[in-house]
């Protein structure tokens, strides 16, 4: 009898907008797919794609596209550890200086401990390093259930670009509380 693939997909999208007093404060958007198909019991190959955008961080819009293969370091019950690498290509639309595109290199993460039966720690994180540009993106969330459906959450994230444009700081930070009520 022939086997089928094992894969999986994750999809993460994001969305921040505030104004203070009459001026946009934070403009973040984000949405970000991640196939994998297994090649062994640990081994695994990856695709990703992401799309970008962050006024305060001088771009308008950021796509990423990077495939490559991974390895589960830790995979039990209470933990997990995945590590990712492979090439990327990325292209920067800035709002002021034109467009940059670039190949580059990703290495990522995702760190997963279940502490209790109603508590989870979570993170991941990513590095594309290109010749003009590494940027880092970092989450980490706490994860409560607190009863049925509903759970609390607390995250924070950061991106770090190592030579943003003129003006525009490279570390942008981000942290939140939120309930979660999943269906």
């Amino acid at each position: 009898a022939r086997k089928g693939i094992d894969w999986s997909q994750r999809m993460r999208a994001q969305a921040d907008y505030q104004r203070t007093a009459g001026r946009t404060t934070l403009e973040r958007y984000l949405v970000e797919y991640e196939p994998q198909v297994r090649v062994s019991d640990r081994a695994f190959a990856f695709g990703l794609g992401r799309w970008e955008r962050d006024r305060m961080l001088g771009y308008t819009a950021r796509w990423n596209a990077s495939g490559g293969l991974g390895y589960k370091v830790i995979d039990n019950r209470k933990m997990s550890l995945n590590l990712k690498a492979g090439p990327a290509w990325r292209q920067t639309d800035f709002v002021s200086t034109g467009r940059d595109s670039e190949i580059s290199g990703l290495a990522g993460l995702d760190f997963g401990w279940q502490l209790s039966p109603t508590l989870r720690l979570t993170q991941t994180a990513s590095t594309i390093v290109g010749e003009s540009n590494t940027s880092t993106s970092s989450l980490t969330a706490l994860n409560a259930k607190l009863t049925g459906g509903l759970s609390a959450r607390i995250a924070y994230s950061a991106e770090i670009d190592t030579h943003p444009p003129a003006g525009v700081e490279n570390v942008d930070t981000l942290t939140r509380f939120t309930l979660v009520y999943g269906f």
